[in-house]
């Protein structure tokens, strides 16, 4: 008997199992996504503060280098350099430049992100009017919801 359920009246309870009331549920879709989303959750929180792209060594030999370097004789200054003139619009220019670099970069994000999140329908759906479940046992961890999700995908787009 398939029974509609809204976000306020589901809960895990009895070992982190989906229960309504005294009723234990499931909605295999609810679960699936409920499962997905622990392991983006997961994925984020893991790969928060780590370097994925290739950091090239520094050397022995490029050590030793700059330490000759600094300790070379510096060039003596017979005229001073002149003052920087001020370039108010060459500095708007270059903002308006890389604002418009950004929200090309910003755009193509949200576009990444937003198809992403397409799999989570169901949970948007559940958590805006609710779904229907049937009678059945099934174990989750966590009821995740969509902003969960959508903080997590944020993060870690570019590794997904």
């Amino acid at each position: 008997m398939k029974q509609f359920i809204k976000n306020t009246e589901l809960e895990l309870k009895n070992g982190n199992h989906l229960f309504v009331g005294e009723n234990p549920v499931t909605n295999e879709e609810f679960v699936k996504c409920q499962k997905q989303a622990e392991y983006i959750i997961t994925f984020a929180k893991l790969a928060k503060g780590k370097n994925f792209k290739d950091v090239k060594a520094y050397s022995l030999g490029q050590l030793r280098s700059e330490v000759m370097k600094a300790l070379e004789e510096k060039d003596v200054k017979f005229v001073e350099r002149p003052e920087e003139v001020d370039q108010t619009l060459t500095n708007k220019l270059t903002e308006e430049a890389l604002n418009f670099i950004n929200f090309k970069e910003n755009c193509d994000k949200v576009d990444q992100i937003n198809a992403f999140m397409q799999q989570f329908k169901v949970l948007r759906d559940f958590e805006t009017v609710g779904l229907f479940f049937d009678q059945g046992i099934v174990k989750l961890n966590k009821i995740y919801t969509v902003e969960e999700i959508l903080s997590a995908v944020t993060e870690t787009i570019e590794l997904l």
